[in-house]
Formats: C-alpha cells, sequence, structure tokens
C-alpha cells in the first residue's frame, strides 16, 4: 500500500475515534453539554451522570499538565456542584450506542433514557485561574431585576430562616446561576422592615398563599418559586417546591436529597422543563432516618405554625425514632412512618393534643387533626 494511503487511512481512522469521543459532548455559549446513557432517571444513576459527564469536559478541553491529578480528583468528587441543568430524553438504539454510559448500563442493564448534562460556559476558566476545585456557587452573577421573586425558608436544628437580604449569598448566587442557565430569571427579597412585616419563615414552609402573593405584589410580580426545606437528618433533606407563573399551571416538586445543591438543580431543571403539576422526585436513603414512601403516610390537619409542627414532630419521634417528614402543605404536614397502621393507632389513642379523622387498620395513610 502506498504511503500516503497508509497516512489517509490513518488519519480517517483516528477522525472516526475522534467523532466517536466527541458525540456525546457539545459546547455552546450556554455551556458545556455531556449526554450519557443511564439504566433509569433515579438518583444513584443521575448522580454517575454527572461524574462521566464532569470527566469527559476535562478531558476534552482541559488543557494537560493545567492541573494535577489531586486537583482534578477533588474536582470529581462533587460534581453536582458543577452542574447547571440536565434534561432526560429517550433513548435511540439507532444513535446512542456509541455514547458515554453508565457502570450499570455498561455491565448489562438496560438502557431506559438519555440524560444530557449541562456545565457553565465558564467552568473551565474557574478551574484553570484557581487551579483549585471552586464550587460555581462561589462564583459570582451579574445581578439584575428578575421577575420571579425567589421565597425560600429553611428549618434546622429548631430554628428557622428565610434566605433572603445578605443572608445565604452562595445559595442566592447559585439560584441566580441556574435560573440563567434553565431561562427563569430570579430576584430575593431585600427583607427589610416592611417585607418583614409581611412574610415570616413558617409563612414559606406551611404554604401561606395570602403573606406569599402579598410579598409579590410588594415586588410588583405576579411570578414566584418558593421553597421550604427542612433538615430531615445530618445526611438528608426534604425540600417541597412550587413555581406559579401567571396563565401556567402550578408545578411543583417533592424531593428527598443529600445535600441541598441536589434539591436546587433538580427543583429548577424540573420546572424550567415544565412537566406535569405535580413532579415526585426520587428519593435519597439516608443510613440514618432513611426516608420510606413505602411506610405509613400519617396527615396531621391544622398545624398552623412552626412551634406546632416541633411539637407534634417530637411526639411522633418518642412513638417511631424513625418518622420522617414527607410534606408541608397548607394546613397540615404529612409524616411518614415505619410502623404499621395498628401500632400507630394505639400509640397515638392516648396523645390528647391528636384527634383521629380515620379509623380504618388497612389504611394507607392516617388522617389526624391536631387541637
Amino acid at each position: 500500500m502506498p504511503k500516503h494511503t497508509k497516512l489517509l487511512a490513518k488519519i480517517w481512522i483516528f477522525s472516526c475515534l475522534m467523532l466517536n469521543a466527541l458525540v456525546s459532548f457539545a459546547q455552546s455559549s450556554a455551556g458545556f453539554t455531556v449526554e450519557v446513557v443511564v439504566a433509569d432517571p433515579g438518583v444513584t444513576q443521575r448522580a454517575s451522570a454527572y461524574w462521566l459527564a464532569l470527566d469527559r469536559v476535562l478531558q476534552l478541553e482541559l488543557p494537560a499538565g493545567s492541573v494535577d491529578q489531586a486537583t482534578r480528583t477533588d474536582i470529581l468528587r462533587e460534581p453536582s456542584r458543577y452542574v447547571q441543568a440536565y434534561r432526560y430524553r429517550q433513548i435511540d438504539p439507532a444513535s446512542d450506542g456509541t455514547r458515554l454510559s453508565t457502570r450499570q448500563v455498561r455491565e448489562g442493564a438496560e438502557a431506559d433514557s438519555v440524560i444530557a448534562v449541562t456545565f457553565p460556559g465558564s467552568l473551565l476558566s474557574i478551574i484553570q485561574r484557581q487551579n483549585q476545585p471552586v464550587a460555581v456557587i462561589d462564583e459570582s452573577v451579574v445581578e439584575g431585576s428578575g421577575n420571579i421573586l425567589a421565597l425560600i425558608a429553611v428549618q434546622q436544628d429548631g430554628s428557622e430562616f428565610l434566605i433572603a437580604g445578605s443572608r445565604g449569598s452562595k445559595f442566592q448566587s447559585r439560584l441566580l446561576q441556574l435560573g440563567i442557565a434553565n431561562n427563569l430569571s430570579f430576584e430575593f427579597p431585600i427583607m427589610d422592615s416592611a417585607d418583614q412585616a409581611i412574610l415570616q419563615p413558617s409563612s414559606v414552609l406551611f404554604s401561606e398563599t395570602n403573606a406569599i402573593a402579598q410579598m409579590a405584589e410588594k415586588y410588583a410580580t405576579t411570578s414566584y418559586f418558593t421553597g421550604a426545606l427542612v433538615r430531615l437528618s445530618a445526611s438528608a433533606w426534604q425540600s417541597e417546591w412550587s413555581l406559579q407563573v401567571p396563565g401556567q399551571q402550578l408545578r411543583s416538586v417533592s424531593l428527598t436529597t443529600q445535600s441541598l445543591d441536589e434539591a436546587l438543580i433538580t427543583a429548577v431543571t424540573e420546572m424550567a422543563a415544565g412537566g406535569g403539576q405535580t413532579i415526585i422526585g426520587g428519593g435519597y436513603l439516608a443510613s440514618e432516618n432513611a426516608f420510606q414512601r413505602s411506610g405509613v403516610a400519617l396527615r396531621i390537619e391544622n398545624l398552623r405554625t412552626l412551634a406546632q409542627y416541633e411539637q407534634v414532630l417530637a411526639l411522633l419521634k418518642r412513638v417511631d425514632p424513625a418518622v420522617v417528614t414527607e410534606a408541608l402543605e397548607p394546613g397540615g404536614t404529612v409524616f411518614r412512618s415505619s410502623a404499621d397502621v395498628s401500632t400507630l393507632q394505639q400509640q397515638l389513642a392516648s396523645q390528647s393534643q391528636l384527634v383521629p379523622l380515620s379509623a380504618d387498620e388497612f389504611a394507607s395513610e392516617l388522617v389526624y387533626q391536631y387541637r
């Protein structure tokens, strides 16, 4: 074979290999997007896809020798902190066979879907400039007036607060960045004396719609994004999110996650995708006080203050130490218990603060009223 023919053949083979390596990777003004084949849309597979996607970006875009191996390992330790958005789509066997895939798929599990993971366009400049794993959450954001008011309340360690004003600046920065990446324009309230007269943390935690709407009106908008964040244990958060935009169906999502950042990424991505009215996110199963959707739901009506919620939670934990909060709803709260229905009914019969509204021993949900 002539030398020039061999050379052309080598170039052709090299080009094919490069095409195969790049088939799941794309860069645009919005950032870097990598597609990964997953076995299911659950949290564990999504976390694997985050790692593979970030690793691919670093392989193809990070100049050789620009960071040492230890730094690169640190960057990959928490890939979700760099994610701006993700989208799922149906798998196409004809075109997706050469894409990156999670280990579970590579080891024989049936491919379920493809997730497109997007990182910010500034990611590489952050890494190269700092030469250390700097989370996107720390990156400054050009602030501007948004048309969606963000009202986020946190309950942990017996106290509650609003992420607003000067409180939770990193969280605010992260939400603004995720909003930009997902075409949602957020702003946080100033929380001056006028704001404080309208809205308290419990107003958001317990979905007091009048106070929320009044706050939105003060900021000359009818669009608002709310988040009620509850610390379940040292390694799990429960969060309830909703997005109200005039002319659109209310969007909501309920999540149990290991970190607030994962909850924030999922909530903003799902809201921007505009799915169904209610989206139930996959739960993170903590080793301590595991979130148990398969247990008995215990709905307590007439809980209207955080003090009442904490009193009932303490009472329930004496009955079942593994009980967790599942959903914060207007006027009530849903807890989840690992105990069986009859045991719960017997244990709660002596609690004068709780009046049973349902008595079916085979019920999947027990309903009580707080008094």
